[in-house]
């Protein structure tokens, strides 16, 4: 049977973004009365980011058994996952983003996946998505030896978080450096059993890819889902921009895209297909919908997601 969660992303905590923590707890409020239970959380960085590393939730909660406890009150009884991303700067870790290409990161890239990992176990989470490349414009087309770097240190990170109980899933972006189905079968066949693929249906919409002929491509290590929409393709490559994370997804490119990213059922993904496939496969593991980047109020975006989830695919099922 699939899971519904949500993923608080959509409030902006980390550290380029103030969160507050009362927000925060609102944030859940509305997750639970918009009919979500549980959640995927964000590693993040610095005090502002309340939820976003252990020693926050610590000062914040006193432990993260009473986080547990707080998110049961809020109607929240599941934390499914956590999502990290090792090329983000971190202020605990002292560096400005690290790389799974690069072995010389990889001690670090584990430990910093560790603290996170240690967490999510203690919260009764069961996933570890991790975002295994930089974006192609800081990193370039990859290469059998860089593809072989990535997976020694997401082996690592399956093998260290497996320890603990979770699963490693990979999710790639619109950005990655990895960008061929070719290149993820590669990646993927040297990988271990203990790291699998979590599926974003509006990342690799937006890089061009057929989400449902992907998913039954790889339907075996798919781990995880993200599910948005996409509302539009980069058709002339704009990845390669430099700074590509301000200059195509924020400013929209040279087509001067409004928003890349929409709610279920309002742009280019085939969700319906890509339920059936699923339901096909005897997928069982997660779902997490994401308003990334959605509307103001950022209500609004959670309610028609879950109007979709409940009239649309809901029905289907």
């Amino acid at each position: 049977m699939m899971k519904w969660g949500y993923g608080v992303n959509q409030w902006k905590a980390g550290f380029t973004s103030f969160a507050r923590l009362e927000e925060i707890e609102s944030a859940f409020k509305v997750t639970a009365a918009c009919g979500f239970d549980a959640v995927e959380l964000n590693a993040g960085s610095g005090r502002w980011d309340p939820i976003g590393r252990p020693e926050n939730i610590a000062i914040n909660y006193g432990s993260a058994a009473h986080f547990k406890l707080k998110l049961k009150e809020l109607g929240i009884n599941r934390v499914a996952s956590t999502f990290f991303d090792p090329t983000v700067m971190s202020f605990e870790e002292l560096h400005f983003g690290l790389m799974s290409t690069q072995p010389a990161d990889h001690e670090r890239i584990v430990a910093q996946a560790r603290i996170h990992a240690e967490m999510l176990a203690e919260l009764g989470g069961e996933l570890l998505v991790v975002r295994p490349f930089p974006s192609f414009w800081k990193e370039g087309a990859l290469n059998e030896e860089r593809l072989q770097a990535a997976a020694d240190c997401w082996n690592a990170v399956g093998l260290m978080a497996s320890s603990m109980g979770l699963k490693t899933a990979l999710h790639i972006d619109a950005l990655s450096a990895l960008r061929s189905g070719d290149e993820l079968e590669r990646l993927l066949q040297l990988c271990s059993a203990d790291v699998g693929l979590a599926i974003d249906t509006a990342e690799l919409t937006i890089a061009g890819h057929d989400v449902v002929a992907l998913y039954r491509r790889f339907h075996e290590r798919v781990l995880h889902f993200h599910f948005k929409d996409a509302l539009a393709v980069d058709t002339l490559g704009e990845y390669k921009l430099p700074n590509a994370e301000r200059a195509l997804i924020a400013a929209g490119g040279e087509r001067e895209i409004q928003r890349w990213f929409g709610e279920m059922g309002s742009g280019l993904v085939d969700f319906p297909a890509l339920l059936a496939a699923m339901r096909e496969h005897r997928y069982a593991g997660w779902i997490i919908v994401e308003s990334d980047k959605g509307p103001e109020p950022i209500a609004t975006g959670m309610m028609l997601n879950s109007w979709y989830r409940q009239n649309v695919l809901e029905r289907l099922s």
